[in-house]
This record gives C-alpha cells, sequence and structure tokens, in this order.
C-alpha cells in the first residue's frame, strides 16, 4: 500500500476506488442527538462476569466484562455514511480507554478528546438486524463491523468482554474509564456513559510479552506512513510480529533448518502483521515470514492475503522479494540485507510494488 517514488503514480491508480470512499467520508456526517431518557445503563464486572469491578486494579491484558441496558437498537440512525449506510442504526461503541474529562460528542468535544481509544478494546454493539443491513459489496463493510460486534438484543441489552490496553496515547488529564458512545459519528447523549476504572500501567499477570526482534523489515519505503496518514489507517503486529516506532516491521523466530555443510535451507519466523485504510476499505496481512537459503538465491517467502479485504480470513504463502545475502561465511546474523520484491506480488493492491526495489531486510538465527 505504501510506494517508492519510482511507483507512486501506479500506487495512487490502484488506490483511486480506495480515496475516492475515503474523501467521501471525511465531510458531511450530519449531527442528529437524540434526548437523553435515562434509560441506558452500563456496569462494569471482573472477568468472571459476575463480580462488580469497583475499584479493583486492572492490568493490560486483564479482561472485564461490560453489561449495558436501556439501549435503544433503533437509536443512531444518522452519522458517516460508511460503514453504517444513513438511516441504518449505527450500533453504539463501548471502549475501556482513557478519554478527556470534557470527552461528550453531544457536547461539542473533538475527536481528539477520545484518543486513549483502542479498536482491540473496543466492542461494536448493534442490533443483528442492523448488521444484516450493512452493505457487503462492493466493499464488505459488514465484515468490518463484525470483527468487533457484539449483538445487541431486542430488549437493550448487551454484554461485552474487553481486553484491557494501554493506550499509545491519551488527552491531558484522560480518565481511565469504559466509555460508551454513538458509534460512527451518530451522536447521542443518552447513550454517553462512563465508569471510572482503576488502571494499573505497572506489569500485571496477564501482561503481553514483548516478541522477540529477530526479523526486522520495513517492507517499503515509507509503507506505514503512507497507510497511517495518507489511507487513514494502521499497521498491527500481533501472535510474534510488532510495529516498531520507526514503522518496521518485526518477526520472531520460530525454527531453522539450515543444512551447515551447504548453507542451504530455510529459516522460520512468525507473527502476523496487518494494514488497513481507514474503515478498512482495505485490509490485507503478511504473516509468518520464512529465509530460505536456496541454490538459485536467497528469498524472502510469506503468506499473503488472498485478496485485498479478507485480511487473515484467507491467505496464501508467496515469494515476496530476493534478498541479496551474498556469499554466505556460515553466520546467521544479517544487517540491512538489500531486497528486490518478486513479480508479481498479491493481492492486488501490492501490485504496484512487483520488481520495485524493497526495504532493507535485518535477520538472525
Amino acid at each position: 500500500m505504501g510506494t517508492p517514488t519510482s511507483t507512486s503514480a501506479r500506487t495512487r491508480i490502484l488506490l483511486a476506488g480506495v480515496g475516492a470512499a475515503l474523501a467521501g467520508t471525511v465531510l458531511t456526517a450530519p449531527a442528529a442527538t437524540a434526548a437523553p431518557d435515562g434509560a441506558a445503563r452500563i456496569e462494569v464486572l471482573a472477568a468472571d462476569g459476575v463480580t462488580p469491578l469497583g475499584d479493583t486494579a486492572v492490568h493490560e491484558g486483564d479482561r472485564i466484562v461490560v453489561r449495558g441496558t436501556g439501549f435503544d437498537p433503533d437509536a443512531n440512525t444518522s452519522g458517516l455514511p460508511v460503514p453504517v449506510p444513513p438511516g441504518v442504526p449505527h450500533g453504539t461503541f463501548v471502549t475501556f480507554g482513557a478519554f478527556a474529562p470534557d470527552w461528550r460528542p453531544s457536547e461539542g468535544a473533538p475527536s481528539d478528546a477520545r484518543v486513549g481509544q483502542q479498536r482491540s478494546a473496543t466492542a461494536w454493539v448493534m442490533s443483528d438486524d442492523a448488521l444484516g443491513r450493512v452493505p457487503d459489496a462492493p466493499f464488505d463493510f459488514r465484515r468490518t463491523i463484525r470483527q468487533q460486534w457484539v449483538p445487541l438484543a431486542d430488549d437493550g441489552s448487551f454484554t461485552a468482554t474487553l481486553s484491557v490496553t494501554k493506550p499509545a496515547t491519551t488527552a491531558p488529564d484522560a480518565v481511565y474509564g469504559v466509555y460508551t458512545y454513538a458509534a460512527a459519528d451518530a451522536v447521542n447523549a443518552a447513550e454517553e456513559l462512563s465508569v471510572p476504572v482503576n488502571f494499573d500501567p505497572t506489569p500485571g499477570p496477564n501482561a503481553p510479552v514483548p516478541p522477540q526482534q529477530d526479523l526486522v523489515w520495513g517492507l517499503a519505503p515509507g509503507y506505514r506512513d503512507l497507510v497511517k496518514n495518507s489511507l487513514q489507517g494502521s499497521v498491527t503486529g500481533s501472535d510474534g510480529a510488532s510495529v516498531r516506532a520507526d514503522g518496521r516491521l518485526t518477526f520472531e523466530l520460530d525454527g531453522t533448518d539450515v543444512d551447515p555443510s551447504t548453507g542451504l535451507g530455510t529459516v522460520r519466523y512468525r507473527g502476523t502483521v496487518v494494514s488497513f485504510t481507514r474503515f478498512h476499505l482495505a485490509e490485507i496481512a503478511l504473516a509468518n515470514p520464512w529465509i530460505e537459503f536456496t541454490e538459485r538465491g536467497t528469498f524472502l517467502t510469506a503468506e499473503t492475503s488472498d485478496g485485498n479485504m479478507v485480511g487473515t480470513d484467507t491467505m496464501h504463502r508467496i515469494r515476496f522479494a530476493q534478498l541479496d545475502t551474498g556469499p554466505r561465511s556460515g553466520g546467521g546474523e544479517f544487517t540491512d540485507v538489500a531486497a528486490r520484491f518478486a513479480l508479481p506480488l498479491e493481492p492486488s493492491i501490492l501490485l504496484p510494488y512487483s520488481g520495485q526495489q524493497a526495504a532493507p531486510v535485518s535477520f538472525r538465527f
């Protein structure tokens, strides 16, 4: 999705449909405010779903349960035109985050008052009927919502389990807690609820262990910045992968099968990196890269998405790039190895990179 300068024009052509869709969303969401009736309520419980959380400290990686009642399944019909069409109930966001003291959309608070919110710690509460009215073609917006979806019952109740995630950034004087508000730029003061949570940033028993950075690759020059800034999306790592502050992707060593006498064989790494645009108009994944030392050269292969919007749903392995490792001296440490993308690349959104210079690769085993 990001491109070297020499392929920027082709990339912009390939992404024109995505860009056009995004351009039509930055704009004109009408704000329809429902009068609060005091009916909506939430309670925050421990991971067992029974014990009130109260002042109990939670740490990153812990789970908490949010139980809601009195939410109107037919509310929130005005907001952004994607991913939920106008007239269809947009649902409600339920999130663990760190919001500014004045955070409520109905009171005119800007979006940056709610920056301490992570998608992985956010549930999208919506009725099954409303979800079924969200289009799945030509862009599969239904899939976008389903990844976070928690059903809202006809009686206005829901139960959501959230993973406590430390926000990358927080608003000034931010307050940690569970927050609910109308989704996708709908505005409904009756659903703007909050319950403070005692978040302890020190590692707890469920704290995620940072993966080892045994393979480091930026994919292409400027890749992460293009996804994050131009396409209003993000690049995230999991299951052994991470994304460094400089935008490079990292993966941890999973196994080695290299013949010491010939230097030929395969070094396997694990982890999944998902790149997505705003509203997930495009979502692709790269997972479990291998370095293959062969008689014809050194190659980086990886699992990649079968299409431009399927993420990790369906994947297959392809040869991504050839590496200029040069003659091997028997060592297992390679730094900033020159790389060139294979031809052709998949999925099609990556085609502009085909045959172009890739970002250098560093790896060890």
